[in-house]
């Protein structure tokens, strides 16, 4: 007690020797400026997404939060339900984005865009496959995992990376990832018999006709995720994760492995009896699932779709009034695709619940960010696509996306117009991290603390050629393009997993697969979808009223003032770069008339 007693006796002394010793007050004037500075760099830390600039991770006080980004493959919104465990993780403790379109529902350019955080108009990945695209595409040195690992972050990348990584040198380590796991291409469609770079050492996991459990792609890459975790939050540094799971995306595999004991089939349309079925509509099959999930949705019916099969297609471009009717059989190959698509989800579902269980034992749960995306959705015969995606309908531009973490309570859904544009500032708005590019979306993070936040931004879809402004000659628009803009029609064959080579030279078949031919620019907002292909063609759905995009208006008179609105706003948005991607106006658009 008589040393407590000293204790305080000299604290009294020390605190009146500051206050009314010389300079004492200016001493105090200055501590206060000082806290004053303090809590400014926080709350403009908090604005800018610069907190904890600087930290080096070393003590548990100061650790950013961990980030840890899920994204499946060809991933459509209806699926999350039979996603079970991942919905309770993101249900009452996180945020569902639904309202979240990706730019391009396209694998290689929406990878692109969530690394790059710009469109595929400044980014330069406008395909799959050269040359309008492909991972060669991408100036990998200045993206999202470099600038999280300048900001103090360990990072990891675990799967499928942008189409075409590993061709040329299957041994390469992008820059920015401390540990890197990537699938090498062509190997990446394959649940089996799939390789991949470990940090520089290829590494092949088995064999693509024996389906080994163990072996199974989604499972492996969880387990290394897992392991990542474990490590790295052993080690007391914050950490960005990247999981890239191949479900449901179908397998690619070589005709001599087709028939390897599977009744699910691979995605092979471009060499399944090109020439004997070349009117033949073709489906994409399913991915094998995990050995003890199979046949858990043989018997699932395809959900009721209004647009499947669509009947009268007069209001739909040219390639699209293409499409044969869907008879019973492709109706049933279509139905055993999604069956198919189902099950594989069943691992990643189970691998989430392993994330999360793995962080809250490694005490991370609360200081970790995860993000759950989809790259592209998938169409199953709506609009009488049989298969494929690209387009920007619901089918295969509207995808799930989830959020939580520190200071998002969730419960509450966002519906803000959000796409993938806007994962990378989100991401590097957590971390602290500064951009190397100019992006050209905006953080999603005040919108997941604040669900109920909401702006008028409009949302821009793209594809190949669509967005790429181009001069308008002296004597008008050349043929195909938009008087207004100068657009013109894209060069090539826009197959989704092909050659983006010329159309006239390009012998492909089937026809009636994925989708051809269909450059395009389009804008959506949270009544309208408009699309402006650049060969001619024009949709406009009212979804207030269409939600299943089964009556284009664009030639509706009544809805002539409503396509000048939304015609204005695209005009801007097309080749947009930085801030002016995010504040582009469409303003209040009359109603149609009635």
């Amino acid at each position: 007690m008589e040393t407590e007693n000293r204790v305080e006796t000299e604290n009294k002394m020390a605190r009146a020797r500051f206050r009314h010793g010389p300079g004492g007050w200016a001493r105090i004037w200055v501590a206060l400026a000082a806290v004053l500075a303090l809590v400014g760099c926080g709350l403009a830390a908090e604005r800018y997404g610069w907190a904890g600039m600087g930290d080096d991770g070393g003590s548990e006080a100061k650790r950013k939060p961990n980030v840890v980004m899920i994204m499946t493959d060809d991933q459509w919104l209806e699926s999350m339900r039979v996603m079970d465990r991942t919905r309770e993780v993101f249900g009452d403790g996180g945020v569902t984005f639904e309202r979240y379109y990706p730019s391009m529902p396209l694998c290689c350019p929406s990878r692109s865009t969530f690394l790059s955080g710009q469109f595929a108009h400044n980014n330069g990945v406008r395909h799959n496959s050269s040359p309008l695209g492909g991972y060669a595409n991408l100036n990998d040195e200045n993206t999202l995992p470099v600038w999280m690992q300048k900001a103090g972050y360990a990072t990891s990348h675990i799967g499928k990376y942008p189409n075409g990584y590993g061709k040329k040198d299957p041994k390469d380590v992008p820059p920015g990832w401390d540990e890197w796991r990537g699938s090498v291409d062509p190997t990446t469609y394959r649940m089996w018999g799939y390789r991949l770079n470990e940090n520089g050492k290829l590494k092949t996991y088995g064999n693509p006709d024996v389906e080994d459990p163990k072996l199974y792609q989604t499972d492996v890459y969880r387990d290394k995720a897992a392991d990542f975790i474990q490590r790295k939050s052993a080690e007391g540094k914050p950490f960005f994760l990247d999981v890239a799971f191949l479900a449901p995306h179908g397998e690619l595999l070589g005709p001599e492995e087709k028939d390897a004991g599977r009744k699910q089939g691979a995605d092979n349309t471009a060499n399944d009896n090109a020439a004997k079925e070349a009117d033949k509509p073709q489906v994409g099959g399913a991915p094998r699932p995990a050995p003890r999930h199979k046949g858990k949705f043989a018997d699932e019916p395809l959900p009721k779709m209004p647009a499947y099969g669509e009947e009268d297609m007069s209001d739909k471009p040219a390639f699209l009034r293409d499409y044969p009717k869907l008879d019973e059989e492709t109706t049933q190959e279509i139905t055993e695709s999604y069956r198919g698509r189902l099950e594989s989800l069943l691992a990643v579902d189970e691998a989430v619940e392993k994330l999360v269980s793995t962080l809250r034992e490694a005490g991370q749960l609360d200081n970790t960010y995860l993000l759950f995306a989809a790259d592209n959705g998938f169409f199953f015969g709506q609009h009488r696509v049989p298969t494929g995606k690209f387009l920007p309908h619901e089918a295969s531009g509207h995808v799930p996306m989830m959020m939580r973490g520190p200071g998002i309570e969730g419960g509450t859904p966002s519906r803000e117009m959000s796409s993938n544009v806007d994962l990378a500032a989100t991401i590097a708005d957590i971390g602290g991290a500064r951009p190397g590019l100019t992006l050209d979306g905006r953080s999603l993070l005040p919108f997941a603390r604040d669900p109920l936040r909401r702006t008028d931004r409009p949302i821009l879809h793209e594809a190949a050629e669509g967005a790429r402004p181009q001069p308008v000659p002296e004597d008008g628009p050349v043929s195909g393009g938009d008087a207004e803009s100068g657009r013109r029609a894209a060069e090539g064959d826009l197959d989704q997993d092909g050659e983006a080579s010329p159309a006239k030279t390009r012998k492909r078949a089937p026809r009636h697969g994925q989708v051809y031919s269909a450059a395009y620019e389009s804008i959506r907002t949270e009544r309208y979808l408009y699309v402006r292909y650049t060969k001619g063609g024009r949709e406009l759905y009212d979804l207030k009223t269409d939600p299943h995009e089964l009556s284009s208006k664009h030639d509706d008179p009544k809805y002539a003032e409503v396509r000048k609105g939304l015609e204005k706003a695209l005009s801007k948005l097309q080749g947009c770069a930085g801030d002016a991607c995010n504040n582009v106006e469409v303003g209040k658009l009359p109603e149609p008339v009635r």
